[in-house]
């Protein structure tokens, strides 16, 4: 005993004088923050729904303080987690494309790519994420919305790219509508209900949606047909992370009435690489041992189940280091899941180094690409806004 009390004075002794260093730190590194932080879209969202959830969840199963922000858009969201005032975002298959490639507004000399990680990413298959309209606006197909009234969220390239791949789809471009500008999401899908806008962005299962179709307006879905593959090929090439479902879950469809419409993965968790490590892997384990508390909660929920949300399909980002330790422990890691995690990150890497080179080719030019000049014969730019 009093030598194992001599050892446990001499390790005392040695992390004060080293500082915390070495195995000091390593027990210093294992607490947790007091009250983890998420962002997300804002209230009324189908994602707000979801993190409450999973909040509630996390707190209820393991006591962990998990605290969500409402934002109304990518920018807003991001932003904190940048400044290492939340730990992670909710958000989409949209936004994460934008950010990982500094496409759109994150096209600026203080943005530019993203080193973005993947904690969980959700498809659920059986939703729709597209243009929602007014039924009373006579929306039968997506040919119709040319004349008619799209909102468009200042500060929301990602969900503005997605109507315009829309549009895109149907051949028509945003020259062809009549602009509606929106706050934020839940205040554009609001716009349908209220009679100011005839189209907005939505899913199926939005509880926002759900009291539309109660207003005197209703709630039409125009479809996607996947026959159309010149219309799905003009989609793709502004948003490739599409993808054609018949949707049977939320307003308006069912199993008995689908609509062949599109999804994509929504919500994605997501923490920059240089997150802790610890933090990102208790975080993620909270989120699968809490699954049984949360999964009722929102029509989409039990999409999060990890066996059904971890696979190559969901893979749009690399994994966080934190989630990729848990998910060994679990036996959820592949090889193939290993081969595209290096697939991915050495994409960000090249990304990365073309933007460099553009930034540089720029300031040579003194052009101010925080007013969206970048040059425009660069490559980066070529599949960017500026298209």
């Amino acid at each position: 005993m009093w030598t194992n009390l001599k050892w446990a004075v001499l390790m005392m002794a040695l992390c004060w004088v080293m500082g915390g260093v070495s195995i000091c730190s390593a027990a210093g590194a294992a607490k947790l923050p007091d009250l983890i932080i998420f962002t997300s879209y804002d209230v009324g969202t189908s994602t707000y729904m979801q993190t409450a959830c999973m909040a509630d969840g996390i707190t209820k199963k393991t006591g962990m303080k998990v605290r969500v922000l409402p934002s109304g858009n990518d920018m807003s969201r991001i932003l904190p987690l940048r400044s290492k005032t939340a730990h992670f975002a909710t958000t989409s298959a949209p936004s994460c494309f934008a950010g990982m490639n500094g496409f759109w507004d994150f096209a600026k000399y203080d943005w530019g790519p993203q080193a973005f990680r993947q904690v969980l990413s959700v498809i659920d298959y059986d939703q729709g994420i597209v243009i929602g309209t007014a039924a009373s606006a006579n929306i039968k197909t997506l040919k119709d919305l040319k004349g008619k009234r799209l909102t468009w969220i200042p500060g929301g390239p990602a969900l503005n790219s997605a109507m315009e791949a829309t549009l895109a789809f149907a051949g028509l471009t945003w020259n062809d509508v009549i602009k509606v500008p929106a706050p934020s999401l839940g205040t554009s899908m609001k716009f349908l209900g209220e009679g100011k806008a005839d189209a907005a962005w939505s899913s199926t299962t939005s509880p926002m949606m759900f009291e539309i179709e109660r207003s005197p307006h209703g709630v039409y879905w125009p479809e996607y047909p996947p026959e159309d593959k010149a219309g799905w090929e003009r989609l793709h090439k502004i948003a490739p992370y599409f993808i054609p479902t018949n949707a049977t879950k939320g307003v308006g469809v069912s199993k008995t009435k689908p609509r062949k419409l599109a999804t994509y993965a929504y919500p994605i968790i997501i923490a920059y690489d240089t997150a802790d490590e610890n933090t990102v892997y208790e975080v993620t384990k909270a989120i699968d041992v809490s699954f049984d508390l949360s999964k009722r909660c929102h029509d989409v929920m039990p999409c999060w189940e990890f066996k059904k949300a971890i696979n190559l399909k969901s893979m749009l980002l690399p994994y966080h280091p934190g989630t990729i330790r848990y998910l060994k422990e679990k036996g959820l890691w592949s090889k193939e899941m290993e081969k595209r995690q290096n697939q991915l990150i050495q994409e960000q890497t090249s990304m990365k180094k073309l933007w460099d080179a553009i930034i540089i080719e720029a300031k040579t030019k003194n052009i101010d690409c925080n007013k969206n000049t970048l040059p425009t014969d660069t490559p980066l730019v070529a599949l960017s806004v500026f298209h």
